[in-house]
């Protein structure tokens, strides 16, 4: 293995578009793969690195990000990212839920929650902007993320049904608008501390 190979390994890689973590991960993967079928097998680099390719050829296969994104990435970086957008999705609800209990125990508690919360969006922001660790475009970016706006969609026509088919049940109620508002800026916030932390969660 010379430096021209680890050129051609990396560059390989590269055109799929990962992350730099996965990216390091993979490039790992490969380098120790080629060199065992090298040796193992007697073979030269190219015959080693196409067979290579062939092992890694679906998880590395470019496929749509999301529904809502026109972005394609490599599928191994899918379901990173999926995973990690289930974490989002769960603490979000069950953040969004201890709201809801609050409102319950105390509606001037559930306020100073909210201001809380905001106040966590705004340091962020501020944080981010100073800083440097997010640009303009990113934020357009996050603040029409494909989680966020999937999760609206879904909050939305799953709390109208739920409204439609119970007689108790008033949608228009601000306190129950502000949850799900709450519940999006939760989501809003923690992708924009996995940008601080420069952990990727863009899709688009």
């Amino acid at each position: 293995m010379n430096k021209e190979y680890f050129t051609e390994i990396e560059k390989y890689l590269k055109s799929k578009k990962l992350s730099n973590a996965v990216l390091v991960e993979i490039y790992d993967h490969f380098v120790m793969q080629i060199s065992e079928l090298m040796n193992k097998n007697n073979i030269s680099f190219q015959e080693a690195f196409v067979q290579a390719k062939l092992n890694w050829q679906y998880e590395l296969e470019m496929v749509k990000a999301d529904t809502f994104s026109f972005r394609k990435i490599a599928r191994i970086e899918k379901k990173i990212l999926q995973t990690r957008f289930k974490k989002i999705i769960y603490s979000s609800l069950l953040f969004s839920a201890l709201l809801g209990l609050i409102v319950l125990i105390s509606e001037e508690m559930f306020f100073y929650s909210e201001i809380l919360v905001l106040l966590s969006l705004t340091f962020l922001l501020i944080y981010n902007f100073i800083w440097k660790k997010m640009s303009f475009k990113e934020y357009q970016q996050i603040s029409f993320h494909p989680l966020l706006l999937r999760n609206i969609i879904v909050a939305v026509i799953a709390v109208s049904l739920f409204g439609y088919f119970s007689e108790a049940f008033d949608f228009w109620k601000p306190i129950l608008n502000q949850i799900i508002l709450l519940y999006c800026v939760i989501v809003q916030i923690q992708l924009l501390y996995f940008r601080t932390k420069k952990i990727n969660v863009l899709l688009s």
